[in-house]
């Protein structure tokens, strides 16, 4: 069955300055660096190219936020709920998404590496032209997600329910979807050329092939 990738880390200073209100400091300083941020939320932001370094976000629900162009280091949220968050065209690297609500976030035309997704209601979570690299999903639910024309380097699935999503122009060579659920994807036929599955799942993928089973 499918495995997760050795993926890299988020790092972090040995203390992290508790902070409550981080909107102005967003707002007038145009990043947040070494901070944790805990059972609050972040209402009604919207700018962009704003870098955010180094912090740990628990319990924060982000509400109407929109993050275009964005600096995401380092940078583990735990138990948030960042639905409908707008991180497109975000450079991504060394972050963790742990147990959060991703319900239609979007990534679309970002960069993303070293990234973990665990554990998270993700429905219709937009990955549209994007690029992954070292990208472990765990144990998610991503109902419709769309990964429309994306590059996939070392990207892995495993038990989640991706039922419905969209792979169209996306290659899923060396993708394992052995443990997963990919009922009903939507894909063109091409992209799934040297994936990996099982024979049941074979059985379900052929109609995208035109072959005809009785």
């Amino acid at each position: 069955m499918s495995d997760l990738n050795k993926i890299l880390k988020p790092r972090f200073e040995t203390i992290l300055q508790e902070k409550d209100n981080i909107k102005d400091e967003l707002i007038n300083e145009g990043y947040l660096t070494n901070a944790l941020i805990q059972n609050t939320s972040l209402d009604y932001f919207d700018k962009e190219r704003i870098e955010i370094n180094g912090c740990r976000f628990i319990n924060v629900t982000f509400n109407e936020v929109s993050f275009k162009n964005i600096d995401l280091i380092d940078v583990i949220f735990e138990n948030c709920d960042l639905s409908n968050v707008d991180f497109s065209d975000g450079s991504i690297h060394r972050v963790e998404f742990k147990e959060c609500k991703l319900i239609g976030t979007n990534f679309g035309e970002s960069n993303l590496q070293n990234v973990l997704f665990e554990k998270i209601m993700g429905r219709y979570l937009n990955f549209g032209y994007s690029k992954m690299k070292n990208i472990n999903y765990n144990e998610a639910s991503m109902q419709g997600a769309i990964f429309l024309e994306c590059v996939l380097n070392k990207v892995a699935f495993k038990n989640c329910d991706l039922s419905s999503c969209e792979f169209t122009n996306t290659s899923l060579k060396n993708i394992d979807f052995r443990d997963n659920d990919i009922s009903d994807i939507l894909l063109t036929g091409k992209e799934l050329r040297d994936a990996i599955v099982s024979p049941i799942q074979a059985v379900e993928l052929a109609r995208f092939l035109g072959v005809i089973i009785k």
